[in-house]
């Protein structure tokens, strides 16, 4: 019986999937005890893809593995594929020849099969990796090869090959892109090599002209904060620096149409292959512009430039470069192969994370700030007032403008009433096109009543206007309104949801709720609704990578706001008002008077637009610099735990709005799903914050403990420790009409600093923070509460 269903599965005609548990655990044992694993080789190629993977031509390489120059596709579920193309032919060794040369294709195989290994089962722990992880993985190796070839001549590569490698350079290279960071210093040393090239190019640079420039040019001169001085340059050097960079074409950009545009901020990729071409492979080299070598502030969109929302300490974390570590051992794959070059065995068995933290400090895994509390708690209400209120009209006249503007030609002097300049009656203020006219003229019969009487007095507000934010604040921009509305939905369901962003930003354009009903119908307001979504990092990988999808619940109220938005989707693409294929966000794009699918930028953006129209609170810097908060979907996911931790400070309306939210009824159970639902660095995360904010108070059981650790491992004086908190400056300028009492930047560093003190102190488990449950009776009635225990060890 059992052979028979061994032989089955082999030829086919009983799948796997159609097996019964039983079936499966008499297949495994049967298999073992005859010593025959054909039935077995099939399961685990099923799961791994072990002994399908070709190590010379895997699914994404579309051309021959001998060829010069490698084009790569990797699919990304229903996303847009990734694309890379791989120069191999244009590296220039220091000997003069090509890497392709046949002196030294030995090392050429060697990196071949080191970029085929990143999708190789075999050299994964027989995963089979998702096309997204796949091409991370492909990018890491890439800039692994290049730090090689840029540090190759050190170690001799061209006549060595990878024998040249040792422990030391391997150490010396993972430490130097612990230390930086990232990518750009860590392996490329972009900014020294930057100051190095401009202190060469700028000895011979005219005094008078280079000062002529830059009375031209004011912005060079201006006052610097230490963190923007990257290359260290003296105002001269700075000054002569621009003015040589403007000679050569640094200030000018490459428009998708291929015309030249002026780019006052600089062109950092121009310079960098100034530096490096020839020298590694090339890839699209992005990071951004210098501080010190930008001849204007850059435009925009934003009121303030932000309060930094991610943990910009120097170094990198551990979990990082322990990807760069794996990426690294890749190269393992070399091995045993015929023709290909080899280096020692044992060169990298003492490459650890552990060892590099001896040399270099990892920093604890960069992570997203936490928001204050009442700021988030501010901004849910305010998103969620202004879309009850005025999600119908702007819906309703967004809709009709577009539908109206599509009739509308766009075609030059299309407009019948414009008279062509020196001709009777030439009006210049006339628009050429019909569709402009329309938009001048008409466009606002369209628009919603109500929206008339909020303000809206034209279709957009133009984004060079010198009151913009103003204009905005006094809803004068029908589009400029959609773009609240959205970012609105956007942070409302961030919050609800607790999704990635990616996980949000490829939402349907409609058809995520389940049932699929209208929430306000007879049947809808008797029914419980979820939430559809594809879980990003879940699934199964390979070529034919899949998201496992998810539902869970979401308040009626809420649903109805989904429900809105689908249907003004489904009526826009219906009317052939979408230029694509639209997600449940659109993006409107105000040109082209189209609905677009959303991208991270653009999802952003919207984030950011709300932050600037409900007016988050701003901080100001050591220069006098006023800078906003602005939120990122990933704070917005620890709402939950932010509002746990918190629950102490507000009143209990707060936890009581929690546990509705979440459909608990018992806090102990609200507890136990937050924390299954977050991982233990961001409850850790929350929980530093919390801390952090109560010290200095007497609410806080075991407070005093912690003064005397912290005292003790970083050598901060007691009396140093208390510190104005964020928190309570919200709740000063609450009560005030301006942002005076909000405090400047050197507290909130000082804050920083020590709540991420306390973070090293949780993730060692030197401290604990954990809630004690417990039931008292009032009024006859039992209730469930808690009370915050710090637990505090003490140091050797």
């Amino acid at each position: 019986m059992s052979l028979t269903l061994i032989d089955n599965v082999v030829n086919g005609s009983l799948k796997l999937s159609e097996m019964t548990k039983e079936e499966l655990t008499n297949l495994h044992e049967f298999s073992v005890a005859n010593g025959d694993f054909r039935a077995l080789k099939i399961a685990t190629n099923n799961v791994t893809g072990l002994y399908d993977y070709n190590e010379r031509k895997p699914y994404w390489l579309l051309n021959d593995f001998m060829d010069p120059i490698w084009y790569i596709e990797i699919q990304n579920g229903n996303e847009k594929p990734f694309c890379k193309k791989i120069e191999w032919d244009v590296v220039i060794l220091d000997d003069g020849l090509q890497l392709t040369n046949i002196k030294h294709i030995p090392l050429l195989i060697a990196f071949k099969y080191w970029i085929t290994a990143t999708d190789n089962p075999l050299e994964n722990s027989g995963k089979l990796r998702k096309g997204r992880t796949v091409y991370q993985s492909i990018l890491k190796v890439t800039a692994l090869i290049n730090a090689f070839l840029i540090y190759g001549e050190n170690i001799n590569i061209s006549s060595r090959h990878l024998s040249c490698l040792s422990d030391d350079f391997l150490m010396a290279l993972m430490t130097k892109l612990a230390e930086e960071g990232d990518i750009t210093n860590g392996i490329y040393d972009y900014n020294n090599q930057v100051k190095e090239y401009l202190k060469q190019n700028i000895i011979l640079v005219d005094e008078n002209e280079s000062a002529k420039f830059a009375v031209e040019n004011p912005y060079i001169t201006r006052k610097l904060l230490d963190e923007e001085q990257s290359l260290g340059l003296s105002l001269e050097e700075r000054i002569k620096a621009c003015y040589w960079l403007n000679t050569v074409g640094y200030y000018i950009s490459h428009t998708k149409s291929g015309k030249l545009a002026q780019k006052p901020q600089g062109n950092s990729e121009h310079l960098f292959w100034h530096i490096y071409k020839g020298k590694i492979i090339p890839f699209d080299f992005s990071t951004a512009c210098i501080e010190e070598l930008k001849l204007s502030e850059e435009v925009e969109q934003k009121e303030f430039k932000p309060v930094p929302n991610r943990d910009v300490s120097e170094g990198m974390s551990k979990d990082v470069i322990k990807q760069y570590i794996h990426s690294l051992k890749l190269l393992n794959v070399v091995h045993a192969k015929n023709g290909v070059s080899q280096f020692s065995t044992g060169t990298m068995k003492r490459l650890t994370p552990a060892r590099i933290n001896e040399h270099v400090r990892l920093k604890k895994a960069g992570r997203y700030k936490t928001l204050p509390p009442r700021l988030v708690f501010d901004l849910i209400r305010d998103c969620y007032e202004f879309t009850k209120l005025n999600q119908d009209a702007i819906l309703g006249s967004v809709l009709s403008v577009l539908k109206e503007a599509v009739t509308k030609s766009t075609g030059k002097n299309s407009n019948p009433n414009y008279i062509y300049p020196g001709c009777k009656g030439h009006n210049p203020e006339e628009p050429r096109t019909e569709r402009a006219a329309w938009v001048k003229k008409e466009a606002l019969n369209f628009v919603d009543s109500s929206l008339l009487d909020m303000g809206v007095k034209s279709l957009s507000v133009s984004p060079s206007e010198v009151h913009l934010f103003k204009k905005r604040r006094n809803n004068e921009g029908l589009f400029d309104l959609y773009g609240v509305l959205i970012g609105s939905i956007q942070t409302l369901t961030g919050v609800i949801m607790a999704k990635r962003q990616d996980e949000l930003s490829s939402l349907k354009s409609y058809g995520n709720l389940s049932p699929n009903l209208d929430p306000s119908s007879k049947e809808g307001k008797n029914t419980d609704y979820f939430l559809i979504a594809k879980l990003k990092k879940s699934g199964n990988g390979g070529k034919h990578s899949q998201n496992t999808t998810i539902k869970r619940p979401i308040p009626r109220s809420f649903a109805l706001i989904i429900w809105k938005l689908e249907q003004f989707n489904f009526a826009a693409n219906n009317f052939g008002l979408s230029k694509n294929t639209l997600s449940l966000f659109p993006n409107l794009n105000k040109k082209t008077f189209k609905l677009e699918k959303i991208d991270n930028n653009l999802y952003n953006n919207y984030l950011d637009l709300i932050c600037d129209y409900f007016e988050t609170p701003v901080v100001e810097y050591e220069n006098g610099e006023l800078r906003r908060y602005y939120i990122r979907q990933h704070q917005l996911r620890r709402f939950f735990a932010i509002v746990f931790f918190w629950s102490k400070g507000f009143d209990h309306a707060g936890m009581e709005t929690l546990r509705w939210m979440l459909g608990h009824t018992d806090i102990q159970h609200l507890y136990h799903y937050i924390t299954e639902s977050e991982t233990g660095k961001i409850l850790n995360g929350i929980k530093a914050s919390y801390i952090a904010d109560e010290l200095g108070k007497e609410n806080l059981e075991n407070i005093h403990k912690l003064a005397e650790v912290l005292e003790k491992r970083y050598g901060v004086l007691k009396e140093n420790i208390s510190i104005s908190t964020f928190t309570a400056a919200i709740d000063d300028y609450s009560d005030t009409d301006s942002y005076q009492t909000i405090p400047p930047i050197d507290e909130l560093n000082k804050r920083e600093e020590l709540e991420f003190q306390i973070l090293e102190l949780l993730e060692d488990e030197v401290i604990t923070l954990e809630p004690q449950f417990f039931i008292i009776e009032k009024n006859g009635r039992k209730i469930n509460d808690f009370t915050l225990m710090l637990q505090v060890k003490e140091l050797n």
